[in-house]
């Protein structure tokens, strides 16, 4: 059972245990926002409990945006509790259980973020003791972060490296450390990520060396769909077709009366599609004297939703015309009580100085925003511009960006006659 805590808190759900730490989902009344309360219960020594406030009391001393916050902690009658900021409920453990690594896109970001945040632990002479994926929250709404303080456990500041390096690389295959390494399990992945992540479980790094190593390591990158006019696969099927019909010609010359060929039929017509950069939409190319600009991968993004917003219409807003729309799903209630926003991201090679939005909804309010990462949490993506569509077209001057990933971050819908709330987009140009 839990310990006695304040009736400031109030229990909602509870998630289970961490070791022996009972954890609650709560609501801090006081300031209402969800909360996460971690207690120890009368079952635990009066020990016990003088050592988990002192490891959550020293790890509230550091303050780092992939440091889960601690907002209180303290002993109670029968037992002791904390009060720390509440992630999304969802760690790496439990992505990793259920076949959902960390994304590629999004490992190197969050894999330095950790590093740097035992870095900052270990400034200040302060020890986690027991890192592992259990230990680390992430979901698609919340950037990785550090948690589980007060856990029973006794590393010093290299068995914290030697730890998180195992973790990460968990994380990132999903398999425990120690097989292949991750450049082997999973295409895409550059060899000094296995090289940075074997370095720090071997404890010859400090986590300000592994954060350091981890922000200048190559960005892993999902392959790309072989196209028709590179794939080996083809090419290797064609010279199987030639070497084939090479030999039934010569076995058509041996049995042919009169010495002619008995040639096979000839075969089928085929026709080859077009080579696409990638699985989601065409490449969309504006040529130009000065330069030339292409969208090379058109998505949705909802991270606080459902994850997709009637993405099999986003090849309209590339299409060249404005008759043909995209459009976000239709809301019962206004966006803003529903969730922060939804966006459509652009991957951009080029360097576009204006952009065009034609057949925004009139009354849409959108900011606009870029990063040369694609970062699930808005809150790592740097706001360009922001405004509300009126009628007509839309044009805005961009600063100077290179390549890199735009994104139309709608943040509130219009009210339509149905009396239901939505926006309609028809087209987007980003112009030299």
């Amino acid at each position: 059972m839990p310990a006695a805590i304040p009736d400031r808190y109030r229990l909602e759900v509870r998630l289970g245990r961490d070791g022996d730490i009972e954890e609650w989902l709560a609501t801090d009344t006081s300031l209402d926002r969800p909360v996460l309360v971690r207690s120890l219960g009368p079952e635990s020594s009066v020990e016990r409990r003088r050592e988990f406030v002192d490891r959550v009391s020293d790890a509230a001393k550091v303050s780092h945006p992939h440091l889960a916050r601690v907002f209180a902690v303290d002993q109670v009658e029968g037992g002791a509790y904390s009060v720390s900021e509440w992630t999304g409920g969802a760690s790496v453990a439990d992505r990793v259980e259920a076949e959902h690594p960390i994304e590629l896109p999004d490992f190197l970001p969050n894999a330095s973020g950790l590093a740097g945040a035992l870095a900052a632990l270990h400034s200040q002479h302060v020890t986690h003791g027991a890192i592992d994926l259990g230990a680390i929250s992430y979901s698609a709404a919340h950037a990785a972060k550090l948690g589980g303080f007060g856990r029973q456990g006794d590393a010093d500041a290299e068995g914290d490296v030697r730890a998180l390096s195992a973790s990460l690389e968990s994380a990132l295959t999903g398999s425990p450390p120690g097989g292949p390494p991750p450049s082997e399990r999973i295409d895409g992945i550059p060899r000094a990520i296995d090289r940075i992540l074997r370095s720090g479980q071997s404890g010859e790094l400090s986590a300000s060396d592994l954060e350091k190593l981890l922000q200048g390591a190559p960005t892993p990158r999902a392959p790309r769909p072989e196209t028709g006019a590179t794939s080996r696969r083809l090419l290797f099927a064609a010279l199987g077709l030639v070497v084939a019909a090479i030999g039934l010609v010569s076995v058509g010359l041996l049995l042919s009366p009169g010495g002619e060929p008995i040639l096979p039929p000839p075969p089928p017509a085929t026709t080859t599609s077009p080579a696409v950069v990638t699985t989601t939409t065409p490449p969309s190319t504006t040529p130009s004297a000065s330069g030339r600009i292409t969208i090379t991968d058109l998505q949705t993004h909802d991270p606080f939703g459902g994850g997709g917003e009637h993405d099999n219409d986003l090849p309209s807003l590339i299409d060249g015309s404005e008759a043909t729309q995209w459009g976000t799903e239709q809301y019962q209630a206004p966006l803003n009580l529903i969730k922060p926003g939804v966006g459509v991201v652009f991957a951009i090679e080029g360097s576009p100085s204006r952009v065009q939005l034609s057949g925004l909804s009139e009354g849409t309010a959108f900011d606009l925003y870029w990063s040369g990462t694609f970062f699930v949490g808005i809150e790592n993506w740097s706001r360009v511009l922001g405004g509300r569509a009126g009628p007509g077209s839309i044009e805005f001057e961009l600063p100077e960006r290179v390549d890199g990933f735009w994104m139309i971050w709608l943040t509130s819908l219009p009210l339509q006659p149905e009396g239901t709330y939505y926006a309609r987009l028809g087209e987007v140009r980003f112009l030299p």
